[in-house]
């Protein structure tokens, strides 16, 4: 094999290397995540250099750095959780009970808020779909901005024949290559070049070998449809927008996301934190029918008063087993949420709660009128819809030149190899041919323009009335979300009275029934309200958290970094 045949060889076998398709996906993945980055910082202000639409291989090392850490301690059972095992009873409640809530594994994965908000982002199905939107509209941007760089083209073909002329068989190779390149301008002007050879070469000797060339170059420029930068550029602009609305929508998705991971969060830990109440109501119904058992013995209380106090502790059993299924099943559906296997144990951090009390009722920082006026400056929604608006004045703009005719001016100049020297390849530059003329067609038929050009008239229109109907939207969801926090901060302080109250309650029903003033009815009322303003107290924290939070997503204040932590917040890394 000959040398010149090696290096062919070789350069071909570059080129394929060269072009697997695993070079054209990091190839794709440099372009759209630098214009990530470009339009991160056009659209927040910063730059997000970690955005990437792999998966994160750093979750299951999260998940078992998890797993080392030391178990919370237990959290103590206020009233009797010494009996945990009671005694066979006549209500038929069964013994050797199991704890009063599951108990995590040593191998459980122990979250707190802000690891479930770590593990979500890069486990999360619906947060990794997001990223894969943003993705697509910046990889539909980068063809838009191709179609204005140039564009090489080379193109080649081999041929072999083998005929008859009469007596004799002919064989030939026929090799020909065309390689050049084109450029659409701003302005709509397409200019093209190109170089062509083609030969012959014949096998047999006493035939002659030829060699053709050609240099062309054209240009079309269009002079009335389809002319000028705004309109010939629209749909590289409408990219760039478009890529800049995905960011947007992005960040506004990394808002509600990690406020609805907060949320189930502290949800979960609420039914928890039921489960509990729901024990210790068991248990102290449990005493209080075993003292009217005794109070019944001794002739001291009526035996229906007896029959009240066993139907209320299975009442309050079985509302205990409810509440502990319900829990069960909500922190498995917080692994739903999370995008990690339902499988996997997980232990939640009671210690939460804690923090979140010691740390106080945050009130809003912004009064009502400026949080309306912050809101419709930074919500990045509204901006993608007051600036869709935009859009559909310029496609208005589109459509009236969809109304005009074309004229196109047509260039060309081509260069060929002299005919009366076959075997020479060499052009003849001082020797071309050249056309100038124009390509005309009338605005005689423009039914389907015309169609157009109402559609995007009314199209107008519907942007107009959304971007109405959502500031609209914006204000009422401010002011509700303040409605909702100064509602919960006022409903925490009464359940905090009341659980008080009810504590109260309780003790001196039970002293009274001990002395014959009260009824077992007056005590079984006085656990079921203590139970009440337990699990309403409970609540109250969690709304008013949870308000907060949503007070500040909806006026666009929220801040969320790259792991979904907010900013500010005790229960995230930033605020601890």
């Amino acid at each position: 094999m000959s040398t010149r045949v090696l290096i062919t060889v070789g350069c071909l076998t570059a080129l394929v290397a060269g072009c697997s398709s695993g070079y054209y996906t990091q190839d794709a993945d440099h372009e759209v995540y630098g214009i990530v980055a470009d339009k991160n910082a056009q659209a927040l202000g910063s730059v997000r250099e970690q955005f990437t639409v792999q998966p994160n291989p750093n979750v299951p090392a999260l998940l078992e750095q998890t797993r080392q850490k030391p178990p919370a301690p237990a959290v103590p059972v206020k009233a009797g959780a010494e009996a945990a095992q009671p005694a066979t009873l006549e209500t038929s409640i069964p013994e050797n009970l199991p704890p009063p809530v599951p108990e995590p594994g040593p191998d459980a994965v122990r979250l707190t808020v802000a690891d479930a908000m770590r593990v979500a982002v890069g486990a999360s199905r619906d947060y990794q779909t997001q990223k894969e939107t943003v993705y697509l509209s910046a990889l539909a941007l980068t063809f838009q901005r191709y179609l204005f760089r140039p564009q090489p083209f080379a193109t080649g073909t081999v041929d072999y024949a083998s005929e008859h002329d009469g007596a004799n068989r002919v064989r030939s190779w026929d090799p020909g290559a065309d390689v050049g390149v084109s450029q659409a301008l701003a302005d709509g002007a397409v200019v093209a070049g190109s170089l062509g050879v083609t030969a012959l070469k014949f096998l047999n000797r006493q035939l002659g070998d030829t060699v053709d060339s050609t240099l062309n170059f054209s240009l079309s420029q269009p002079l009335w449809r389809g002319a000028g930068r705004r309109i010939v550029q629209e749909n590289l602009l409408q990219a760039e927008r478009n890529a800049l609305y995905a960011i947007r929508t992005f960040a506004r998705f990394e808002q509600t996301f990690a406020v609805n991971v907060a949320s189930e969060y502290l949800q979960v830990l609420q039914q928890r934190d039921a489960v509990l109440n729901s024990w210790e109501s068991y248990l102290s119904l449990k005493r209080g029918r075993e003292r009217a058992e005794w109070l019944a013995k001794a002739e001291l209380q009526a035996e229906f008063e007896v029959d009240q106090a066993r139907q209320s502790e299975l009442s309050a059993y079985n509302r205990w087993v409810v509440e502990r299924e319900n829990y069960v099943n909500a922190v498995d559906s917080f692994k739903i949420m999370l995008g990690i296997p339902v499988t996997t144990e997980i232990a939640l951090e009671p210690a939460e709660f804690g923090r979140l009390s010691a740390g106080g009722l945050r009130q809003p920082d912004l009064l009502l009128p400026d949080a309306i006026d912050k809101a419709l400056t930074t919500r990045l929604d509204l901006a993608n819809t007051r600036e869709g608006l935009e859009d559909a004045g310029r496609r208005i703009l589109i459509a009236e030149d969809g109304l005009k005719g074309d004229v196109d001016l047509v260039a060309s100049i081509g260069y060929a190899s002299r005919a009366d020297r076959p075997q020479s390849a060499r052009i003849q530059l001082s020797r071309g041919d050249y056309a100038v003329g124009f390509d005309i067609d009338l605005p005689v038929d423009r039914l389907q323009e015309r169609n157009a050009l109402r559609e995007t008239q009314l199209a107008q229109q519907v942007a107009t009335r959304a971007l109405e109907r959502q500031r609209d939207d914006v204000i009422l969801a401010v002011r509700r979300a303040h409605r909702r926090l100064r509602q919960a901060h006022e409903s925490y302080q009464i359940q905090q009275r009341s659980v008080t109250l009810a504590e109260r309650r309780v003790e001196s029903t039970q002293l009274l029934l001990q002395a014959g003033r009260a009824k077992q009815r007056d005590v079984l009322e006085a656990e079921s309200d203590l139970l009440g303003a337990r699990n309403n107290l409970t609540t109250a924290l969690v709304t008013h958290t949870i308000a907060g939070l949503e007070f500040e997503r909806d006026t666009g204040t929220l801040l969320v970094d790259e792991e979904g932590q907010i900013h500010g917040w005790i229960l995230t890394d930033d605020g601890r």
